[in-house]
């Protein structure tokens, strides 16, 4: 895929960790403008993932955190604040695509579930990637990078069945999703060319390990 291609799209990256930030890095270096938007205090968990700059554990020397946002831009606002809530109101209005890795029911307790941000701009996408997607028992459970490997059969050409269990090197499936997510994410961009409408794009990294 060309560089460009996404020109004059415009994205909001409400992701933390990895596999938000990675589909929205995805999207950014094809051409479209990210805003990366952090809440104060805290920011990204990724800044708290190392390795770091120097062997200092400080958030602006993260250098996963670094690489997962290159080519972004950067706001802080609160999305539980009527303030913060009303600044992310006026770029979601501008928005063509927002991309979130909350749990479920965190999305809807801020608001940013798929029905509550269409309600201000009916054409945005709304991209969610979470462990195992949207519906179905699992849909609040978290999930570290061994357990999602595990329950999508990937684990069965690791190590020995006498032995404890193991996994690939680095979170592949957090970064698996969040490539998945990122084409996905382009498909329903085509698709509103001609439908008109966003819509909302649930990713489940269990189920991208498992395709």
């Amino acid at each position: 895929m060309p560089a460009g291609l996404l020109n004059g799209i415009r994205v909001l990256d409400l992701g933390s960790g990895i596999s938000g930030p990675w589909c929205a890095k995805i999207l950014a270096d094809y051409g479209a403008e990210v805003i990366k938007v952090e809440s104060p205090g805290s920011g990204d968990a990724a800044r708290r993932m190392g390795p770091f700059a120097g062997d200092d554990p400080d958030p602006e020397k993260s250098l996963t955190f670094l690489y997962l946002n290159t080519n972004k831009k950067g706001v802080t606002l609160d999305p539980s604040s009527a303030s913060g809530r009303r600044l992310l109101d006026r770029l979601l209005a501008e928005a063509d695509v927002l991309v979130e890795n909350y749990p479920p029911a965190r999305s809807k307790e801020l608001g940013l579930d798929y029905a509550s941000l269409a309600e201000v701009n009916p054409q945005v996408v709304v991209t969610s990637i979470t462990p195992f997607g949207q519906t179905g028992p699992y849909r609040d459970y978290q999930a570290t990078d061994i357990v999602t490997y595990a329950l999508s059969g990937l684990m069965y050409h690791s190590g020995d069945s006498d032995q404890e269990p193991l996994r690939n090197v680095l979170d592949q499936s957090f970064y698996v999703a969040g490539i998945s997510a990122a084409a996905a994410t382009q498909v329903a961009l085509f698709a509103r060319l001609t439908s008109g409408e966003g819509q909302h794009v649930d990713v489940s990294a269990a189920e991208c390990l498992g395709a």
